[in-house]
């Protein structure tokens, strides 16, 4: 029974044909899948090929005698720590001592007027303010005390001075006037110098032109600073001196900073010590013996000891320097070469014109 109303009796549509799903199969449950649950196979196989029997990967081929594994792809790499074939680091420049000092002599015998002139005049200069700085300090400084001890017929004489404060901040303002005035002709020197390794022509106003004279000025106060450091070590000054030998040449030279020049040098030093070290002890060894020749000799020993250093910088940093120019032929030309047929001479007088 339901709660709708019954139709009406008569004049019924008879329902329409399909209308209704067709009535489950006997037991209520939809047809079972295929055989075994799974469905078809793909047309046409679908499956790819059987591996080999076993189901394994194919074993790796046989080591060689001896057990090793065989060699990679291209060989073997080189042993380790060997550069291969023509790999290796080109050897450091060798500075002949004889080479460099006949070309620091020859070139100064082509310029010797410029030199002597102008190492005298600043020999001069150099002397001016020396004397200058110490007449004041030590007359800023305090009365002497002199003593008279007198035993019997005979007496002794002694004498003492010490430095007041006065005396003292004299030599050190007076040092770092020094200090910027070697600086500032170094500049100039070292200019002209490497001018003569360029192969130009070169006057005495040559050396009189400062060049980059801040940061030689900067980088000799900065060295000068080390040095007095490493005078408490006699050694680490000597490091300091070494080490800083081509700072104001590679300053001059490139235009560089104060940090830069100094950084310079002593990569220099670094990669040619030995080299170095002998430049710096054969310029001194250069001055020192014109030091002994009353003084006088330092008109040549100094520009000599500036040309080997420029010398050598030049070659160990992979420089040019100018050849040395030829020496003049003696009068009458050439010597007559052994061996040769004499020259052709004339009998009788002249021919008439």
């Amino acid at each position: 029974m339901t709660d709708q109303p019954p139709p009406p009796p008569g004049n019924n549509p008879p329902p329409p044909p399909g209308g209704y799903p067709p009535p489950p199969p006997p037991g209520g449950y939809p047809p079972p899948p295929s055989p075994g649950g799974y469905p078809p196979p793909p047309p046409g196989g679908g499956y790819p090929p059987p591996g080999p029997p076993g189901g394994y990967p194919p074993p790796p081929p046989p080591p060689q005698q001896g057990g090793y594994a065989p060699p990679p792809p291209g060989g073997y790499p080189p042993p380790g720590g060997y550069p291969p074939a023509g790999g290796y680091p080109p050897a450091a420049p060798q500075i002949s001592v004889g080479d460099a000092f006949a070309w620091a002599w020859g070139k100064f015998r082509e310029n010797a007027a410029a030199l002597v002139i102008s190492t005298l005049v600043y020999a001069v200069i150099v002397g001016v303010l020396y004397g200058i700085v110490y007449g004041l300090a030590f007359a800023l400084a305090p009365s002497p005390v002199t003593t008279y001890d007198s035993y019997g017929s005979g007496f002794e004489y002694s004498a003492s001075t010490s430095l007041g404060v006065a005396s003292i901040a004299v030599l050190v303002l007076g040092g770092l006037v020094m200090l910027v005035a070697v600086a500032a002709i170094q500049s100039a020197y070292y200019g002209g110098a490497l001018d003569i390794a360029n192969g130009q022509p070169v006057t005495v106003g040559s050396f009189f032109k400062p060049r980059m004279i801040g940061s030689v000025v900067l980088a000799t106060v900065l060295i000068g600073i080390a040095s007095a450091i490493g005078s408490l070590c006699f050694i680490l000054g000597i490091v300091v001196a070494i080490f800083t030998l081509f700072t104001t040449v590679a300053i001059v030279d490139r235009s560089l900073s104060p940090i830069d020049g100094i950084k310079a040098s002593i990569d220099i030093a670094k990669a040619n010590f030995v080299q170095v070290l002998l430049t710096w002890l054969l310029a001194a060894v250069i001055l020192f013996v014109g030091l002994l020749a009353c003084g006088v000799g330092v008109l040549v020993s100094a520009p000599v000891s500036v040309l080997y250093v420029v010398y050598a910088y030049r070659r160990l940093t992979g420089g040019q320097v100018a050849a040395l120019q030829p020496q003049p032929l003696p009068p009458g030309g050439p010597p007559q070469q052994f061996g040769g047929p004499p020259p052709p001479q004339q009998y009788g007088p002249p021919p008439q014109q």
